[in-house]
């Protein structure tokens, strides 16, 4: 009975998290691992749990919110709270009990790592109770970028295994090169909830502008896989890769538009991110031969 509980409970703590570990953690602990100067593979147990904890504070953050359980109840009526597998009142109180479970976490690896979650978790206030995720959508677009940045940095220290040599100027380019592309192309994950979106009265890119913003996002891919293919010096042959992997995913946004298609268009690009993520690693061992 303890066992079959215990599994209940961990699965609910997993639902809260079951949209970002498909397109949080993957791309990021590949950011993490290219990023480093110095990582082993022992290290991927340890960023996975680090972006795991703060996945869950994050999901808790968000889905405890009133509009965003009314969201939920259209577009994700499988998450904790719709389904009724835990109470509000209890889940908003492991929301704020998250923070210092983070801090505590992070302290094992180190007080800068602990100022990256203090970040993560400034963000998450300021974007879901300040009401961010419901602002203009350029301000939810940056501060989905400083949410990234943050997440990146904190992984990034969780990766290394030496860190006097984090302060490479590899690490602070793979950081800024992330921000600009989540900037720009993090509204790729709004063309399959539209529905709910304006349902509970949020405003996001592909609501504003359904054209322009499906258009655009095919013309940041390639504007983004150009840049990245400059900064890391890719050779011809991977830069091609990148450019057409750009091609093939803004095609598949401007050109078929349902929701179920937009789903797996946001997996494409969630494909094309990690690949670009990828490519400090490449540079290095590109400079190393």
């Amino acid at each position: 009975m303890a066992t079959k509980t215990l599994s209940y409970h961990l699965h609910t703590l997993f639902l809260f998290t079951k949209s970002d570990v498909k397109t949080l953690i993957p791309p990021v602990t590949l950011f993490a691992v290219a990023a480093a100067p110095s990582c082993s593979f022992l290290r991927l147990q340890h960023i996975t749990l680090w972006l795991w904890v703060h996945a869950l504070q994050l999901g808790l953050a968000n889905q405890t919110l009133p509009r965003a359980i009314t969201e939920d109840a259209l577009n994700h009526p499988d998450r904790p709270i719709p389904a009724g597998r835990i109470s509000i009142s209890a889940a908003r109180a492991l929301r704020w009990a998250m923070i210092p479970l983070c801090l505590l976490l992070s302290a094992a690896y180190g007080p800068r790592t602990m100022l990256a979650s203090l970040g993560s978790s400034l963000f998450m206030l300021v974007y879901n109770e300040g009401g961010g995720a419901d602002g203009h959508w350029f301000i939810r677009n940056t501060l989905n970028a400083v949410g990234y940045s943050f997440a990146e940095a904190g992984a990034t220290l969780v990766a290394c295994t030496c860190l006097s040599r984090i302060s490479g100027s590899t690490v602070c380019h793979a950081v800024a090169l992330s921000a600009g592309i989540i900037l720009t192309t993090i509204h790729t994950q709004d063309f399959k909830d539209v529905q709910g979106d304006a349902a509970t009265g949020r405003v996001t890119l592909p609501i504003a502008y359904p054209a322009l913003s499906r258009v655009s996002t095919a013309l940041f891919l390639i504007a983004w896989s150009w840049g990245v293919s400059r900064t890391w010096r890719l050779d011809d042959v991977m830069a091609a890769f990148m450019g057409v992997l750009a091609f093939v995913v803004g095609v598949r946004f401007v050109a078929w538009t349902d929701m179920r298609a937009d789903k797996v268009s946001f997996y494409c690009y969630n494909v094309w991110l990690c690949a670009a993520y990828m490519l400090p690693a490449y540079h290095r061992l590109h400079l190393a031969l």
